[in-house]
Parts: C-alpha cells; sequence; structure tokens
C-alpha cells in the first residue's frame, strides 16, 4: 500500500531526520580526537538503530491509536450515510482524535435531519401525486368516452376502463404495451403524421375511424399531440368510443331509405310514360320525387354531420396516398393545393382501391393526383390506358372496405360529397373526378396586407447564357423548371441580411409537382428584424434549431439538378444565391426566366407586376402569400399561364423565352431610367 504523505507521517519523518542529522554531527565532533575509529563506527551504528526503533515504535503507536480509530469512525460514517438507523458516532471510542466526532456528529446530525425532511416531502408529494392519480383516474373512469395517453413510441402510459372495455374483446391493454397490439397501426400513423404536419390543429385534436387490429370493433376517435415547453411531441392523447352500433344502425337506415327511393321512383317513372293525362301526372310525379330526393339529401346531411371530418391540405393528403400505393404503382401529385374537409384515412383507402382497381383494369402504372374547389371542390386522379366502364365503377364503388368496419367505397364517396364520381377521356388515357366538400375554416394568415419587394433589376444577373444546349431548342412545356422562392432578414443581401427559408416547386411537362417540393427554413445566424418578421411570420425562436445555409443551399442546388430556374422578381432572390456561391463551392448558372419581367412583355409596362396584380388577372387563387412555398407554388402557376400567352405570340422554345426576356429587360431598365 503506498505511503499517502499527510496525517503523522511527515512529523515522524522530520523527527527520525533531526535525529539523524544530529548523530551524524556528533560523530562528526568525536571524530576530532575525543574517541578512536572503532568505537566511533560502532556509537554511529547504535544511534541510528535507536532513531530507527524510536521511529517505528512511534509510527506504529500513532497508527493503532490514531489511524485505527479515524478507519472506524470512517466505516461508521458511511454506514450512518447509508441509513444504518443511527444518528452519530460515539464521541468516547475516539476520545484519542477528539474534537473530531463532535464535529462529525454535526455534520451527521444535518444530514440525518435533511434525509428526513426529504422524506417527508417525498411521502407528501407520493400523497399529493396519488390523490392527483386518483382524481385523474375517477374522472377518466366518468367519461362515457375511453381514454388512452401514448408516448412517441406510441407505447400506452395511461388509460380508462372505458377503453379497456371497448377494446376486451380484441385483446387487454396494459401500461407500457403497444397501441398496437389492440387498434389498427395505419389510422393512428396516418393522423400521427398529419397532425405533425400541421401544429396549428394539433392542439384541438382532429376526428378519424380506425378499427381493432382483428377488425371486430370500428372506432370513432380523436388524437391531440402532447408537446413540452420546448414545442417538441413526447406523446398523444386519443379519445375513442365504439362506432360499430352507431353506423351499423345508420347504414341499414341508409339501405332502407336508398331502397324506398329506388322502388317509388321507377313506377313514378312509369306512370309518367302511360298516363291519359301527362301534364298532371308529370307535374305529380316531380312533386314526390324532389320530396324523396329532399329526404335523402337531408338524410345524407345528417350521416355526413355524425362523420368524423376535419380540414385536410389537399396536396398532403394525396400524398398519402401516394405512399400506399408502394412501388407497384407510381402517383404524382399535380397541381395547386386546396383545402378540403373530410376524414382523411377512410378517403385514403377509398382513393386507394379505385386507383388499384383501375391499374388492373385499364393495365396503369402511372397516376396523376390532383384536387381544385372551384364552383364545388373534388380531388381526381387520372391515367394513360384503357377507359374504365360505368358498370365496372358502380361495382368497384359497392366494394366493401375491411378496414372501414364492410362500410363501402360508395358510403364513403357519400359522406364526402357524393358517389357520382365524373368519368372523363384524357387523350390516351382516363381520369375519375370524385366530388369533395370544401374547407370550412380560415386557413390563411390573419396578416395586414402587406407591400411586395421592391423591383430588384441587375442586368449581371438575369444576363442569360447564350448557350442554353439541347435545351434551348425544346418547347417550352415540355422542359423542366424549378420556381423557387426566399424570404429573408432583410432587402440588402451584401449589408448582411440573410435567408431564412427557401422553397421550389417543379414543373415537368405542364404540371406542377406540388407532392416533390423543397421547403426548408435556414437558420440565418443573426436575429430576424420585427420589420421582416412582419412579413414572412419567422422569427428566431422558430429558426434556432434550423441548418445554416452553408448546409441548405447545396441541397437545393441538388434538387434544382438542370432544370430552368424561375422566381419572380429573380434578381433578388439570386442576389442570396450567387452571393455564397465560391464559399460553398457550388453554383447557380441555369438559365433564369422572371415572371415579373415576363408579365412586363405581355401585359405592358401600365399594368401591375407584382404576384398579387398578375394573380389577380390570371384568376389564380394566392394561398399562404408571403411564405417561400406558397409564393412558390403560386408563381409556378403564373409560369404555365405566361407559356401560353408566349405561344399564342409565337414564342415557343426556351431560346426564344430567353432572347425575349433579355430583350424586354433592357426595355424596362430603360423605361425606369427615363
Amino acid at each position: 500500500m503506498p505511503v499517502k504523505w499527510r496525517g503523522p507521517f511527515p512529523w515522524l519523518a522530520a523527527a527520525f531526520a533531526v535525529d539523524v542529522v544530529v548523530t551524524i554531527a556528533a560523530a562528526y565532533g568525536l571524530s576530532q580526537g575525543v574517541v578512536d575509529r572503532e568505537e566511533l563506527t560502532a556509537l554511529v551504528m547504535v544511534s541510528l538503530a535507536g532513531a530507527a526503533v524510536m521511529f517505528a515504535v512511534s509510527w506504529k503507536t500513532i497508527d493503532f491509536l490514531v489511524m485505527r480509530s479515524v478507519r472506524r469512525m470512517a466505516a461508521e460514517v458511511r454506514a450512518i450515510a447509508y441509513g444504518a438507523g443511527k444518528d452519530g458516532v460515539d464521541p468516547e471510542r475516539y476520545g484519542v482524535v477528539s474534537p473530531l466526532p463532535e464535529a462529525v456528529n454535526e455534520v451527521c446530525a444535518r444530514m440525518v435531519k435533511a434525509r428526513m425532511e426529504l422524506t417527508e416531502g417525498l411521502s407528501a408529494a407520493t400523497r399529493k401525486s396519488e390523490e392527483n392519480s386518483t382524481r385523474l383516474a375517477a374522472i377518466l373512469n366518468d367519461l362515457h368516452e375511453g381514454v388512452m395517453v401514448c408516448n412517441q413510441r406510441h407505447q400506452l402510459v395511461l388509460y380508462n376502463q372505458v377503453a379497456f372495455d371497448i377494446l376486451r374483446e380484441t385483446a387487454e391493454l396494459g401500461l407500457g404495451r403497444s397501441l398496437f397490439d389492440t387498434v389498427a397501426r395505419g389510422p393512428v400513423i396516418h393522423m400521427f403524421d398529419v397532425l405533425g404536419n400541421r401544429p396549428e390543429m394539433a392542439g384541438r385534436g382532429v376526428p378519424f375511424l380506425a378499427g381493432s387490429v382483428d377488425d371486430r370493433v370500428l372506432l370513432q376517435a380523436r388524437m391531440t399531440l402532447i408537446r413540452n415547453e420546448g414545442g417538441a411531441v413526447t406523446g398523444y392523447v386519443v379519445t375513442l368510443v365504439d362506432a360499430g352500433p352507431q353506423l351499423s344502425a345508420l347504414a341499414s337506415r341508409e339501405a332502407l331509405l336508398r331502397e324506398v327511393a329506388e322502388d317509388v321512383e321507377a313506377p313514378l317513372r312509369r306512370i309518367a310514360m302511360s298516363a291519359e293525362d301527362p301534364a298532371v301526372v308529370r307535374r305529380e310525379s316531380a312533386a314526390i320525387a324532389q320530396a324523396i330526393r329532399r329526404v335523402t339529401e337531408g338524410y345524407q346531411k345528417m350521416l355526413s354531420g355524425w362523420w368524423p371530418m376535419a380540414d385536410i391540405n389537399s396536396t398532403e393528403f394525396l400524398s398519402f396516398v401516394v405512399a400506399r400505393l408502394g412501388e407497384d404503382l407510381k402517383g404524382t401529385v399535380i397541381d395547386l393545393p386546396v383545402w378540403l374537409h373530410g376524414d382523411s384515412h377512410s378517403l385514403v383507402l377509398a382513393l386507394e382501391s379505385l386507383i388499384r382497381r383501375t391499374a388492373d383494369r385499364a393495365g396503369a402504372t402511372e397516376f396523376d393526383l390532383s384536387a381544385g374547389d372551384g364552383a364545388a371542390a373534388w380531388v381526381e386522379f387520372s391515367w394513360t390506358g384503357d377507359m374504365v366502364e360505368q358498370a365496372l365503377l358502380d361495382r368497384w364503388l359497392a366494394q366493401p372496405l375491411v378496414a372501414l368496419g364492410g362500410m363501402t367505397v360508395r358510403d364513403v364517396l357519400q359522406h364526402h360529397g357524393g358517389a357520382e364520381i365524373i368519368r372523363e377521356r384524357r387523350g390516351a388515357g382516363g381520369a375519375l373526378r370524385l366530388p369533395m366538400r370544401r374547407g370550412i375554416e380560415q386557413h390563411r394568415p390573419d396578416r395586414q396586407v402587406l407591400p411586395g419587394r421592391p423591383e430588384f433589376y441587375d442586368l449581371t444577373l438575369l444576363e442569360q447564357a447564350r448557350e442554353t444546349g439541347a435545351m434551348g431548342t425544346q418547347p417550352l412545356k415540355s422542359l423542366t423548371f424549378v420556381v423557387f422562392d426566399t424570404e429573408t432578414t432583410g432587402l440588402h443581401p451584401s449589408q448582411g441580411d440573410q435567408v431564412v427559408s427557401i422553397a421550389g416547386v417543379r414543373i415537368v411537362n405542364g404540371r406542377i409537382l406540388s407532392g416533390e417540393s423543397f421547403n426548408r427554413i435556414v437558420n440565418p445566424g443573426r436575429p430576424i428584424p420585427a420589420e421582416s418578421i412582419r412579413f414572412h411570420g419567422i422569427t428566431d425562436d422558430m429558426v434556432k434549431d434550423k441548418p445554416p445555409v452553408e448546409v441548405v443551399l447545396p441541397q437545393f442546388r441538388t434538387y434544382l439538378s438542370d432544370a430552368v430556374m424561375v422566381a419572380h422578381n429573380a434578381a433578388f432572390d439570386l442576389k442570396f444565391l450567387r452571393m455564397r456561391e465560391r464559399q460553398m463551392g457550388i453554383a447557380f448558372d441555369n438559365p433564369v426566366l422572371d415572371t415579373m419581367i415576363l408579365s412586363n412583355f405581355l401585359d405592358g409596362p401600365e399594368a401591375g407586376h407584382s404576384l398579387d396584380d398578375i394573380c389577380e388577372r390570371y384568376g389564380i387563387e394566392i394561398t399562404e402569400r408571403h411564405t417561400a412555398l406558397g409564393d412558390s407554388m403560386v408563381t409556378a402557376a403564373v409560369l404555365l399561364r405566361q407559356i401560353e400567352a408566349l405561344e399564342a405570340r409565337g414564342i415557343h422554345t426556351l431560346d426564344d423565352a430567353v432572347k425575349t426576356l433579355n430583350i424586354a429587360m433592357i426595355l424596362h431598365e430603360r423605361q425606369r431610367v427615363l
């Protein structure tokens, strides 16, 4: 065991050294003639041996009387620290090291007191927690709805007796068990993803339909996300009721009503055709038919009012459909997003069923999916291949969806907008359009109307390469475009302003691929001024955990590939991109089209050329204005309208458009100077 140079050992060592020095000094003095050498040597040896013996005896004495007492006291203090039931040491046992025992007892007394206070506090907190848990359990068990709380791994952390009773026939609930032992995974994951993408909807809960894993129970559920103080999702709450009995009753009534309507309408038509007084009979028949329609429509309205519905973004909804198609079928989401109203999960299942049956019948493997909300809302899918016959479509609509308790595709569609699907021939293929309900909530930010950016005309930035290669001779509608937009901390990149958001959307063969967009929030590395937040709504808290521009711009360059770049007031956005090219080793050298300058060429300098003015002229509805992705989507729609206008003026290729753009830019610059 190595010697630790503390305690009495240094003092004993010092005493031994002094003894040796004195002995040597005495020996030296005696060696000057008092005694002979042999006697002197013996005297020195005896002295050194005596010093060594004195040191050893002293050390062992101190070790026995002091050090062992200290070690015993240390062991006793450790036992007290770990709860031995004692509150101090016996001072009489350690008198040789007094007053150390008294000091140790003071420390132990304070430690024991603190332990008692902590124990009492924990006991009080535990009692309070148990009271709250009992109260919460009583409240949950008093509810008529089942309640289940899950963490991010979809494990149950809390549930009430109602939920246990509803799902008992499938499997018994248990804390720590997966929710998917009892409830079907698909609807829950789908709704969890929807709420994760739409945080503004997650706090109030969104209704949906789900089934048990064995399809024995159909559940009408509602999900609400749980977030911590930092806003991160830590779990979710699902409330549910057994929808089977009510749905079965409603379905039976609906079938009965449909049967009555069909049985009555046919005789009425025969009466109208064979009566002696056709005018009277037709009038009365029309009145009866109208009454039946009123009853049917009222019943459908009542049924739809029961159905769990919420506003859904069409691009997100159709992207879920594409994800379910897997690798055997390719789906592409096109056109601008719109807001629809419905049950996202049941619609996904219904649309997937129709697409798969169409693929089998028409031999198609690729589908375009889109939505609109003009005079009425709709979703549709189109394909290249054989057309679908109406009789076959009617049989598809009557097919049950197992995951929805046997409800048919027709049932789902009638709850959302009607089962009358529109069939259209589209060139070498066809399309099916499904009526839908329009969104009923306000989804535009409640921001005041803001002015657009000042016009930026930088000839060095917008100068197009004359060598456009093979793209130059291709028709504009056949090219691939990436329409992009940025939001920034300010209007002066040379003075330190930075990008806070960049987004883009791809146009391929005249289709806006809204499901393949690029959208990133960027950490600018500096505070965002309040006057800029007023425009784009991006705050310092929103960017603090986001990647910097050095990470995002190379990602955007990869997304851009060799497409033609398009922006509104493109010089502004290009300035922010090209200032960082050398630093990041990338180049934004693709051909560029500017919808603002094209607007000046097409509509004349007197017309307004802001994005809002152009959209008003072309009848394009603006959604999510002053967001990078929203402005990119709208600008993409503007570009497609402008391409049609350019073709009407004989401008068909990229080379034609580039030359036109350069001339229009120079002319506008001259007008601006004059």
